[in-house]
């Protein structure tokens, strides 16, 4: 079987929106589960550094909901340009590639 499974980075601005885009994804069965981290960011913005705090929401899905995906966070969030980027997972143990798949039917 060939590997269609993927991770997906996503940034939030606030706690709750990232808990709010990872709810959605989650009941629609988009993604296997989700785990939220915070930190620092740095970036360019507008032709400047901007600085803060963004919540990132890193979950597992499969290639058929990618572009779903990406129109659910577009909806939710609250910037201009939300990151949501995959990431193939190019080896991984088989119960998780199966545990993925099967909770993104």
């Amino acid at each position: 079987m060939t590997n269609d499974c993927y991770r997906v980075l996503i940034s939030a601005n606030t706690k709750r929106e990232a808990e709010q885009i990872l709810k959605i994804l989650l009941s629609n069965k988009l993604i296997a589960g989700g785990l939220i981290t915070s930190g620092f960011s740095g970036h360019w913005w507008e032709g400047k550094i901007d600085e803060k705090t963004y919540y990132n929401v890193s979950a597992f899905t499969v290639n058929e909901h990618k572009d779903k995906i990406i129109s659910e966070i577009e909806k939710a969030h609250s910037d201009e340009t939300p990151i949501a980027a995959f990431f193939k997972i190019d080896y991984a143990n088989n119960r998780f590639l199966d545990w993925v798949r099967e909770n993104t039917k």
